[in-house]
């Protein structure tokens, strides 16, 4: 036996395939070393070494969801073998020129909806369970490990290569009132469910039904507690920035885990939910898209099984108790986004969305097929990744104004993100102009600044960041009016030093700034959009009339209704993603 390594970059730095071959010059195994645990690589790297070890190969494509780092350990497990082969390895695709098969290039699976329905007596299953789960994100995962535990035979249908979705792209942060670790780690030791309820209802601006509120606040404790048996260790505790007219029922509400909290380490909680969902026995089969439901006749409206689509071939499912619908909102659907969602459309357009590319409302493509109706629609995740501004109240504002094209302030800075955002799109709407954060130099000074001189100055330099010495001059290389942008600022800088703003009522990050100045243009980041088919308590789907669809439930962000006009901040999506996951399933096997 030898063994031959290589190394290549991934996404999180450098990953280092070890290839051993015998005398005859077959693969006996594959490892990974230097691998970044607790990654969507390392997840899909190991996905990855299963296949190749099962198969003795190298010769694989990459793991969708996960290409960039799947595809440098390809590349580097080609050039270990290549060491014993001598062959030449494609420096594009990584596929060996002797023979190689495959591009390296992960096939996704986005197969279009089928436009017909689809009815029992038409269709031969070729496998049945209790319940189908489709989409295996934060609430499809939720909803797997509630039935499987309970005993139910589940299958879960992915379309990428590895599971977990979006929510792996998040920090895993889940909202919760009243619960044992925001008594330990706030001051706020009397919050309840029913406060918490209280401030999502004002923050839904009369969009949202209280019943789906009150279910995913008054349970989200409950969740938390559901997770930690996995072994989620809940470490702190955290709350989200304004919102300005619902400040009387705020709290710190924002629970990160161990190893959680930032872009990417979502993962950590998916990967929990996988494990133990196949742990309990439930079966997930991935590259795999569901295209259509199943009724039972044309006369009920009952959903029995699911279509799906794995290398151009469509079989059938059967789902005795119900199908999950858990496929996200309609996040990289160009064409939805237009016709459902203004502020999100603007972002697809502008390849500003971040959520995985699977995502395309296929779960609620498929619920209006059979007559599913939609709510919720038109509010987006949108934040600033530059400036990560409004996303954790320990973390303020800089001392700074937004103005929009006329050079006028128009929302309080030190809002939550999605709210900012939503007055940062209507803004720039209004005038057909981008909008700017302004500040000053001494800004920066503080501590909680997302800039230092250094990359500030790097800022400038790429031009990401406009300087000038006096607001004249910064006023004319941005577009705005002279006159409005220092009328603006100086109302900023007097108030300020009375430690106010009587304009917008900020409470943090109220201080004046002084030149030189910069102005900054407001760039969304989006991780999804709002809106989804209509749901009861119980997660079941409702027609135009209100009428359950029987067998049919949808969950997280494939459902609408339970979230406003802005996302109400950090913890929301994942956190009602869990809690519907698992009513969800609760509801179809009758376990309420």
């Amino acid at each position: 036996m030898t063994q031959y390594s290589a190394t290549e970059k991934g996404f999180h730095g450098d990953v280092t395939a070890k290839v051993t071959v015998d005398s005859e010059g077959k693969i006996t195994s594959v490892e990974g070393e230097s691998i970044s645990p607790n990654t969507i690589g390392a997840a899909g790297i190991e996905t990855w070494l299963g296949q190749a070890n099962s198969l003795k190969t190298v010769d694989l494509d990459a793991i969708s969801g996960a290409s960039i780092s799947t595809g440098a350990f390809r590349k580097a497990a080609q050039n270990a073998y290549a060491q014993y082969t001598g062959d030449q390895v494609d420096a594009f695709t990584s596929a060996s020129k002797e023979g190689g098969s495959t591009s390296g290039t992960p096939k996704t699976a986005n197969y279009p909806i089928l436009k017909d329905k689809l009815f029992e007596a038409d269709v031969n299953y070729d496998t049945s369970y209790d319940l189908v789960v489709v989409g295996a994100g934060g609430a499809g995962l939720s909803a797997a490990a509630t039935a499987a535990e309970s005993g139910a035979s589940v299958l879960v249908v992915e379309k990428a290569g590895i599971a977990g979705g979006t929510t792996n792209y998040s920090g895993g942060v889940i909202q919760a009132a009243g619960d044992q670790w925001q008594k330990e780690y706030t001051n706020f030791k009397n919050d309840t469910p029913a406060r918490h309820e209280a401030e999502y209802m004002k923050a839904g601006e009369g969009r949202v039904y209280q019943d789906l509120v009150h279910d995913f606040t008054e349970n989200s404790p409950k969740n938390l507690t559901w997770l930690a048996k996995m072994g989620i260790k809940w470490t702190s505790v955290y709350g989200h920035t304004e919102i300005p007219y619902a400040k009387d029922n705020f709290a710190d509400r924002i629970h990160v885990y161990e190893g959680g909290g930032v872009g990417g380490n979502g993962i950590v909680l998916t990967q929990h939910l996988l494990k133990y969902a196949l742990d309990q026995g439930a079966k997930i089969i991935y590259n795999t898209a569901a295209v259509g439901l199943v009724l039972t006749d044309e006369t009920a409206q009952s959903v029995a099984g699911v279509a799906v689509e794995e290398n151009n071939e469509v079989r059938y499912v059967k789902a005795r108790r119900g199908v999950i619908l858990a496929t996200a909102s309609i996040d990289q659907n160009l064409a939805l986004a237009k016709d459902l969602s203004p502020q999100h459309y603007e972002d697809v357009k502008a390849h500003h969305c971040w959520s995985v590319k699977t995502d395309r409302g296929d779960g609620i493509v498929m619920g209006m097929t059979i007559g599913a109706a939609v709510t919720g629609f038109g509010g987006t995740i949108d934040f600033d990744a530059r400036t990560g501004n409004g996303t954790d109240d320990r973390v303020p504002t800089i001392p700074s104004i937004f103005v929009n094209g006329n050079g006028l302030r128009f929302v309080n800075e030190d809002a939550t993100y999605a709210y900012g955002f939503r007055a940062i799109f209507n803004a720039e709407k209004q005038l057909d102009k981008p909008t700017y954060q302004i500040f000053g130099h001494d800004s920066i000074q503080v501590k909680t600044s997302p800039w230092t001189a250094e990359s500030l100055a790097k800022d400038v330099d790429s031009g990401l960041v406009v300087t000038a010495d006096n607001l004249q001059d910064l006023a004319d290389k941005i577009g705005v009016p002279a006159e409005n942008l220092k009328k603006s600022v100086d109302t900023w800088n007097v108030n300020a030093q009375k430690g106010s703003d009587p304009e917008y009522n900020r409470t943090m990050g109220v201080a004046e700034f002084t030149a030189p100045y910069y102005a900054y243009r407001n760039t969304p980041g989006n991780l999804g959009a709002i809106g989804g088919l209509k749901i009861d308590a119980k997660c079941n789907v409702l027609d135009m009339y209100n009428n359950q669809i029987n067998g049919l439930y949808a969950a997280g962000l494939n459902a609408g209704g339970w979230m406003g006009s802005y996302y109400p901040g950090s913890g929301t999506a994942v956190g009602g993603a869990v809690h519907q996951g698992r009513r969800a399933a609760s509801s179809a096997l009758n376990l309420d």
